[in-house]
């Protein structure tokens, strides 16, 4: 049995006389990667605080195996402190790094005196510092930096010009970086492209310590839980299995309390109508006996498992259109300048189009230029016979504004008070949430109006920038059903890849300023275009180097740690410069199999990729050609 790293007894959270969860007992070892779900604001964050110690907990305790490394990932991530985004890599590994400036200090030392003292201590600090990684600093810090999607041009730049989004991913490879025992992510994923969400999706399932994750990222949960907490109802319940395995077991603790709760109901219902009816009569004495069973009964009373509210869609599809829906001639999508250009493309009734690419692209202002909102820089977009177009907005345009939610939903239908109180309830807004501002409310309350809004839009095409921002799980797979359900044509913007592998029959990709059409679904999608192993950031730090040699009874030359660390280099070098010949053999193969396939665009990629891999290969080879000739110490330069 796996290490228990740490152990909760009795836990229970509460603030004031509102319980949000407990008691609860478990225990977290290595090798558990949990999935902590529920529904926004059950207190998933809070219990992720109070794991890590940075909250107190209300009752019970929480008990952690002596000298853990816990590392957590709040929702709202900062970097704290000045200097560079590279500099601020640099502080899990401070106590190494003020290991190597001292080595730097006992090698002067050495090289003006024999001291035993001083040679005593430096092989010792040698040793160490090579065992604890410290030749692999600078690779580690470079790898996961690019894992998160940072370029090495960013390296350099300062804390303080980050954005909140670039923060928030610095703040997630710093976490990373410190190589915790216990590893509490809240939210990891946003702000994470497609390339860096795979990568953090092996990080997380190759982590050996032991790892609790809140996410709305389906796909992620799937990929990396192993097990599941669910709060809900007040309770903290365990189930084995990912998120979608341990989906069956979950509807049927529900169901199982919905049978007892109805049981008992049913039971005390009939006690009390034969009290209230004999309680009199000659049956007094019955009834007394009734009585004192109520009593009894009303002491374990079991609280009515109150389902969770879930939002109810249906996306109406109205007319149908013919059988082209968009054409488009010459496009070039943009605002002073070009974003990208298009191929000449004509989408097809029915067919479900994700739209991709990296951020700034131009997915959002393709979508406005389809609406008829932003004219094109050039060519044409036209949609075809009958295409009624229905939009939903990631920045969701009017809904903040100064009016009620209530006024929204009359202000852009012809719908009554009472239908759009009931249009709202459906939406998750009853009694006087209908009369907030737009404007105070939450990106979840926001995104459920545009959802009610949609849902009115008997539109053919749809037109979707981000649909799932916001939403819970639950909600999301609602929408993701009615999407699967509609029967016209839509072109989705999304990060959510558990909702392009549903709906997506084709996928556009924006890259490089040109758009890119691949006739297949999310799945095939991705292989055609994974990038070869060696494309790929580095996750893993270097292969563990020969152990180091005994202490020398003489005083080292001064210039052994530098000698040392030139010959690790190299060695690195060589092995990079071997990785890379392998890919290129393998793209060589490739490129072979897609010509006799015919296969045009991915010969066109793979053609890409063979001349890049040849330029990287070309630098390695400089490199450790310059590296191998370098002089070494005590030779002339």
């Amino acid at each position: 049995m796996a290490m228990s790293l740490l152990e909760i007894d009795g836990l229970v959270k509460s603030f004031g006389a509102q319980v949000l969860f407990g008691p609860f007992s478990g225990q977290i070892a290595r090798g558990d990667r949990i999935a902590l779900i529920g529904d926004n604001g059950v207190g998933k964050s809070t219990l992720l605080h109070v794991l890590a110690g940075l909250e107190e907990q209300s009752a019970g305790k929480v008990h952690r195996i002596q000298g853990i490394r816990v590392g957590i990932l709040p929702q709202v991530a900062r970097l704290v402190g000045g200097g560079t985004l590279y500099q601020a890599m640099e502080d899990p590994f401070r106590d190494l790094l003020a290991a190597e400036k001292e080595l730097r200090l006992l090698e002067e030392r050495l090289d003006r005196e024999a001291d035993p003292e001083a040679l005593h201590r430096y092989d010792d600090l040698f040793h160490r510092f090579e065992r604890d990684g410290g030749y692999a600093i600078d690779a580690r810090i470079r790898s996961v930096l690019a894992g998160v999607g940072f370029a090495p041009d960013a390296f350099g730049r300062p804390v303080e010009l980050l954005s909140g989004g670039e923060e928030a991913r610095a703040a997630l490879a710093r976490v990373l970086l410190a190589e915790p025992d216990l590893l509490l992510l809240d939210e990891p994923t946003n702000h994470l492209d497609f390339t860096a969400l795979d990568w953090l999706e092996e990080i997380l399932v190759e982590f050996p310590g032991g790892l609790v994750l809140v996410s709305h990222d389906r796909h992620l949960l799937d990929r990396v839980a192993n097990r599941v907490w669910e709060i809900a109802f007040g309770e903290l319940a365990t189930y084995r299995g990912g998120y979608s395995a341990s989906r069956a077991a979950r509807d049927a603790e529900r169901a199982r309390r919905l049978e007892l709760y109805e049981t008992q109901q049913a039971t005390i219902d009939k006690h009390r109508d034969f009290i209230r009816r004999h309680h009199a009569g000659q049956k007094h004495g019955q009834a007394k006996d009734r009585e004192k069973k109520l009593e009894r009964i009303e002491k374990e009373l079991v609280e009515e498992p109150r389902e969770a509210k879930r939002i109810s869609l249906r996306v109406p599809v109205g007319t149908p259109s013919g059988k082209r829906v968009l054409l488009t001639e010459g496009l070039t999508v943009g605002f002073a300048s070009p974003l990208f250009a298009s191929p000449d493309l004509v989408l097809y009734r029915g067919e479900r189009v994700a739209l991709v690419g990296p951020n700034g692209c131009g997915k959002t202002t393709f979508l406005k230029t389809l609406a008829g909102g932003t004219p094109p820089l050039a060519g044409k977009a036209r949609l075809g016979h009958g295409v009624k177009v229905a939009a939903f907005s990631q920045t969701q345009e009017g809904l903040y504004e100064d009016r009620t939610v209530l006024d929204t939903i009359l202000a852009r239908t012809g719908l009554a008070i009472s239908q759009a109180r009931g249009l709202l309830g459906r939406f998750l807004f009853s009694g006087d949430d209908v009369l907030k501002r737009m404007k105070a409310l939450s990106g979840g309350e926001r995104s459920r109006v545009a959802l009610a809004l949609l849902s009115l839009m008997e539109g053919n095409l749809l037109l979707l920038d981000e649909p799932t921002n916001h939403l819970d799980l639950a909600s999301q797979e609602i929408l993701e059903e009615a999407l699967a359900a509609y029967e016209g044509t839509i072109l989705l913007v999304s990060h959510d890849r558990a909702l392009l592998e549903a709906v997506a029959t084709q996928v556009w990709e924006i890259r490089d300023g040109t758009l890119r059409v691949f006739p297949c679904g999310w799945s095939e999608y991705k292989e055609r275009t994974a990038a070869p192993p060696a494309t790929r950031p580095l996750a893993q730090e270097p292969a563990k180097k020969e152990r180091p040699r005994e202490p020398r009874a003489r005083p080292p030359r001064p210039d052994k740690y530098q000698e040392r660390k030139r010959a690790e280099e190299g060695k690195a070098r060589e092995e990079a410069v071997e990785r890379l010949e392998a890919d290129l053999k393998a793209v060589e193969q490739e490129l072979v199999a897609a010509s006799g396939d015919g296969d045009a665009p991915r010969i066109a990629t793979l053609g890409r990729e063979y001349e890049r891999l040849q330029a990287v290969l070309a630098d390695a080879v400089a490199a450790w050609e310059a590296g191998a000739s370098a002089p070494t110490s005590g030779e002339a330069p």
